[in-house]
């Protein structure tokens, strides 16, 4: 039996009149890297934050590696890095200064940061600008900066959400490398996309979220099948269905 590293049990998030997540339940296996698929406003960035702790559920629960969020918060967010979509970079710090500050909160030795980064930082053809402030960056190597240091310390599971925007289709690809290796290692990936094309390539798994539900889950293979159609085909079906009146 796989080791489950994160688990979420019907999560649901309401802002006054409006339910953002209506039913959120998944399990993240040790080696997966499972696609959050879904239009504008289907209520990933919400569940993402509910995920990792930054957005307190309005119900429901989450679950890391046995450990409760909501009752062993520090030692639950230990096991986790989160990519936002929009890169939470310190703009006066330096490209290192940041990675730096993130492992030190994580209680990671100097050293154990430098060997872990550096090679990350040369892949991702960062080097050259590490030392310079991080707001002189530009949005894609902001993301790239941001991802080095939300896996620097290691964590069992990286949520990201949308991590490929604005990338190059080079560091793009070199990202989905990254993935893939983080996976193999024993690590666990959740991560949102548009890119319908990345997830049928990328994901073991793919959820297609849409009015704060999961309308339909499964390897991008077996949806395929079960659905005769492209995976594009389905999820513009099942989404446009779901924003029908």
């Amino acid at each position: 039996m796989s080791r489950i590293l994160l688990q979420s049990r019907n999560l649901r998030r309401t802002f006054d009149t409006m339910t953002a997540v209506e039913d959120f339940s998944m399990t993240l296996e040790a080696g997966q890297l499972v696609g959050l698929l879904g239009p504008n406003g289907a209520g990933k960035t919400t569940t993402l934050r509910m995920l990792c702790g930054l957005m307190e559920p309005s119900s429901g629960s989450v679950v890391f590696d046995g450990l409760s969020l909501a009752e062993n918060t520090v030692e639950a967010k230990r096991m986790l890095g989160y990519v936002a979509d929009q890169p939470m970079i310190l703009p006066l710090l330096t490209g290192w200064e940041y990675v730096q500050f993130v492992g030190g909160l994580y209680g990671m030795a100097p050293d154990v940061i430098e060997h872990n980064a550096m090679p990350l930082l040369e892949r991702f053809n960062l080097s050259k600008a590490i030392h310079r402030r991080a707001d002189s960056y530009s949005h894609g190597m902001q993301q790239k900066l941001a991802l080095v240091a939300q896996i620097v310390h290691e964590p069992l599971v990286l949520l990201a959400d949308e991590p490929t925007v604005g990338l190059d289709p080079a560091s793009a690809a070199q990202m989905e490398e990254v993935f893939r290796e983080f996976c193999q290692a024993g690590h666990a990936i959740l991560i949102s996309t548009h890119l319908l094309s990345m997830a049928q390539e990328l994901c073991d798994k793919v959820l297609i979220m849409t009015k704060g539900n999961i309308v339909a889950e499964g390897s991008p293979a077996t949806l395929v099948q079960e659905a005769g159609d492209s995976l594009q085909n389905l999820f513009l079906r099942l989404t446009q269905e779901e924003a029908s009146p």
